[in-house]
């Protein structure tokens, strides 16, 4: 096994430990009957990027529409587990799928990654429903993961935008699975519709969850707006399609994201609350480095260039 592959593998085990991190934590105060399942799906996902061929790693596309059908029999706990998990193995496997085989096919499948982003954003505008609006959600920040690779592969740049999404993503992602999650047990909300106002309750579970919703639609000054950056200014130069189309998805995404971040501050709930500290703690890690991460973006290149 070569140096390049080892680190690579040593980058998605850092990943696999930050989700696999919160959502324990998560479950141990709000599910603790699901935990061995956790615990069996993360050791599953460490062999395959540690011990078995990277091609076994495909088994992530099942991971990713298991929610889809699946969704009214799996706990929260349970979903957030198998779509965070199942858009990491599947960033793994499209990496090393890339880094071992030539397509011809890149602009089309970018191009189509982009008008896929642009449905599912729409999609998740409408919907009110929390559990089908974060299927949605995972669904298209792994079709960012595709959209930065078919650009790294034609652009040659893998040592940037090929892990660049799913380095975002665990940080943002993780972060607002958790806090909504935490408002979903304590509250037994089914619609984001019934958060309004939920700033007010508990501020801190609020704020963290606002992060990570502005985050993932991409606003300047959070860290997923820099893989976003460096995307569209990248696709620019191979198809400018793929960029309009991009700026496009971008707007509908903040919609999208936005509505939770506007429903969390408008109204008013008079009972204060505050979720467990050690998550509290977790979420505080988590949301300092969106921030950092996005203030000062070449924090985050340091770090992924000591991997790839």
């Amino acid at each position: 096994m070569n140096q390049n592959i080892v680190m690579i593998n040593l980058l998605f085990n850092i990943l696999l430990f930050i989700i696999f991190l919160g959502i324990i934590l998560y479950t141990f105060f709000y599910n603790k009957k699901h935990i061995w399942k956790l615990v069996l799906l993360t050791i599953l996902s460490f062999v395959l990027i540690n011990f078995l061929d990277w091609k076994y790693s495909s088994i992530a596309f099942i991971l990713l529409i298991l929610p889809i059908f699946f969704y009214k029999r799996l706990s929260y706990s349970m979903l957030v587990s198998i779509s965070m998990i199942g858009s990491l193995l599947g960033a793994f496997f499209v990496l090393n799928y890339y880094l071992n085989y030539d397509n011809n096919f890149m602009i089309l499948f970018g191009i189509l990654s982009v008008v896929f982003i642009c449905v599912m954003a729409i999609y998740g505008i409408f919907h009110n429903n929390i559990i089908k609006f974060f299927i949605a959600s995972n669904l298209i920040q792994f079709a960012f993961v595709f959209l930065d690779l078919s650009v790294a592969d034609l652009t040659g740049k893998i040592s940037t935008l090929g892990v660049i999404q799913i380095f975002n993503y665990v940080i943002a992602g993780t972060l607002l699975f958790i806090t909504i999650g935490i408002l979903n047990e304590e509250n037994k909300f089914k619609y984001i519709s019934q958060m309004q106002g939920y700033y007010y309750r508990d501020p801190h579970i609020a704020i963290f969850a606002c992060i990570a919703a502005i985050s993932l639609a991409g606003l300047p000054g959070l860290n997923i707006f820099v893989s976003e950056w460096l995307l569209f200014k990248t696709s620019f130069g191979i198809n400018p399609i793929i960029t309009i189309w991009g700026i496009f998805a971008a707007l509908l995404l903040f919609i999208m994201y936005f509505k939770i971040v506007y429903i969390m501050l408008s109204g008013r709930r008079v009972k204060r609350e505050k979720a467990h500290f050690t998550l509290q703690l977790y979420n505080w890690m988590l949301g300092l480095a969106a921030v950092i991460f996005g203030i000062l973006p070449f924090t985050q290149l340091y770090i992924l260039g000591l991997f790839i």
